[in-house]
């Protein structure tokens, strides 16, 4: 035998010993609780709809095949009406179903409960919803854009808040929010942006930042096949927000001059990569940083004379670190006063 007598395993009740305290209250357990496992076809199994809108599309694609090593029986409720609603598992069943012959007929462990005969539809969503909760607070290192899901589907009144402002932001983050709006990457980052500028600036980075992926003339920005960065979209937003009366822009040559700016000039910068827009801008101050590089780029047209007062005549004047205070983006590197 190769393997040695000796390894590093230890027993599940020496570790249980080793926490140091014993339960109040400890129950008889019979091994004929457990929920049987059946075999179920995969057509055979449905999802509700508050939790169809919170497929991961992202986590499905990057499969790339059906790992029957990887599979747990998933957790299946059975309605009054006989059907199979999946609480837990409808990811790894699509996966199933769409990386494989067998299809709709690939038969899948499944653990079922079967709801009373007598509840009602009510009833049954809110059990399924209680036991989505227990479930998925008990995983170890659950993300925040999965937690939100979880809390989304239990009706948690501040996750359904966050939904409906990335409806009202018109975007998805791996499709919550708007199933058919602008697919966003950065959840912490476009909600930051959202609280700073606005929905209404958001609107109209998100705008700008398509325009340049679909500009020839801007052949740096044209990845229309990813999700917008949400840093980027955060930047665009600060500096809308300037234009539209955030700090003391003012609305005279120097406003004028920065959406000048925005128009015509923006498309010619890297937004990521080396010497970009994105290059080294990471952190909490990200939206800062970008929003302070695009005014930095345009101070520097003004400088020499390229980005001119409307009647042409040179603009003397370029925006000052003041001016950038004010509209919440001074310098990250130097402490608050």
């Amino acid at each position: 035998m190769n393997y040695p007598v000796e390894d590093n395993l230890v027993p599940l009740t020496q570790l249980a010993a080793n926490l140091g305290f014993t339960p109040a209250i400890k129950e008889n357990f019979n091994e004929e609780d457990y929920i049987p496992i059946e075999f179920l076809d995969a057509k055979l199994l449905y999802s509700d709809t508050d939790f169809q809108r919170l497929i991961n599309e992202a986590l499905i694609r990057k499969a790339q095949k059906f790992d029957e090593q990887l599979v747990r029986p998933l957790y299946v409720f059975q309605r009054p009406n006989g059907k199979y609603s999946v609480a837990d598992g409808q990811h790894e069943g699509i996966i199933g179903i769409l990386y494989t012959i067998q299809g709709g007929k690939l038969k899948l462990p499944c653990q079922v409960r079967r709801h009373p005969k007598n509840y009602t539809l009510e009833e049954c969503l809110a059990e399924e919803a209680h036991f989505f909760k227990l479930l998925n607070f008990r995983r170890r290192n659950v993300g925040k854009v999965d937690k939100l899901r979880a809390d989304i589907a239990i009706g948690d009144e501040h996750a359904l808040g966050i939904e409906e402002k990335l409806i009202d932001m018109g975007i998805n983050i791996q499709m919550i929010g708007d199933p058919d709006g602008v697919s966003v990457h950065g959840y912490d980052k476009i909600m930051e942006a959202h609280e700073k500028y606005g929905t209404s600036n958001i609107h109209r980075a998100i705008y700008k930042y398509q325009s340049l992926q679909q500009d020839a003339k801007a052949p740096k920005w044209n990845d229309t096949d990813k999700p917008l960065i949400a840093g980027l979209v955060g930047g665009i937003a600060a500096i809308y927000f300037m234009i539209n009366g955030g700090g003391d822009l003012g609305y005279g040559e120097k406003n004028y001059a920065l959406e000048y700016y925005m128009d015509f000039y923006l498309r010619n910068v890297n937004p990521t990569g080396k010497k970009s827009l994105m290059d080294g801008a990471g952190g909490w101050k990200q939206d800062v940083l970008i929003a302070r590089r695009i005014v930095d780029k345009c101070n520097t047209l003004i400088e020499n004379g390229v980005i001119t007062k409307k009647d042409g005549s040179f603009l003397k004047q370029t925006i000052g670190e003041e001016t950038l205070k004010t509209a919440g983006l001074g310098d990250p590197s130097k402490l608050d006063d």
